[in-house]
């Protein structure tokens, strides 16, 4: 009979390693004392890691193989958001306050470009960055509580249009505090400040506040379902 030990009620937490993290170190590299880690993020493909020195890592999850490097000179990225729906796509927030967007090109095997950088937030910290969950939209939250939203074309769209392509940038809420957070999906967007989460209606180009809901704390995060029914009702 295989013994399999019983973990005590009185015990909270349980450490455990599945496998060595040497490969990933050996990737990064991950020698130097003058860069430092500042925020990490995860797609279906890519694990994503910023530094102090502007740098954003991108690692392909199967094998650690793959290794993209995307140098930022707008300062130390800050905040990391991959699109759920199109592994090509990455966006992040510098220290600058400035949102950059990436398509890696992955598809052609060509080179990863910016197609977008954003100034909306410049001078302030950008504190969130999310993704629609079916286009190409990044919306972002601020120190100062604003929350904007970025729709994007492709570079092959941003090509065809040449010099009159046009980036909307539309605000769509300012909350009484810092944005902690942010979550999106089905046309709603979770918005969680210090002391309040509220749910806004993108897609009607209404952005009105439907619920709010009293929080206190940079740590209580919460997580949006939409349901076959309306939420929170």
């Amino acid at each position: 009979m295989t013994f399999v030990p019983v973990i005590p009620e009185a015990y909270s937490h349980v450490l455990a390693e599945f496998e060595s993290l040497d490969p990933l170190l050996t990737a990064l590299r991950l020698d130097s004392s003058r860069l430092k880690c500042t925020s990490i993020a995860v797609s279906r493909k890519w694990l994503a890691l910023g530094s102090t020195g502007g740098g954003l890592n991108l690692i392909q999850k199967d094998g650690w193989k793959q290794r993209l490097f995307l140098s930022h000179r707008e300062g130390a990225i800050t905040q990391i958001a991959c699109c759920s729906h199109d592994d090509d796509y990455v966006a992040v927030a510098t220290s600058q306050g400035l949102v950059v967007v990436w398509e890696l090109n992955q598809e052609r095997r060509g080179k990863p470009e910016r197609i977008h950088v954003s100034s909306e937030h410049k001078g302030r910290k950008v504190t969130a960055l999310c993704w629609d969950t079916a286009v190409l939209r990044v919306f972002v939250g601020d120190h100062a509580g604003k929350v904007s939203a970025i729709k994007l074309s492709t570079l092959k769209q941003v090509k065809a249009a040449a010099a009159f392509v046009m980036f909307p940038v539309q605000t769509i809420i300012t909350v009484d505090s810092c944005v902690v957070q942010l979550d999106y999906l089905d046309g709603r967007l979770l918005v969680s400040s210090l002391t309040r989460s509220f749910l806004c209606d993108t897609e009607r180009y209404t952005n009105r506040l439907q619920h709010q809901l009293s929080r206190i704390s940079e740590f209580s995060g919460q997580v949006l379902l939409i349901m076959e029914s309306e939420p929170f009702q």
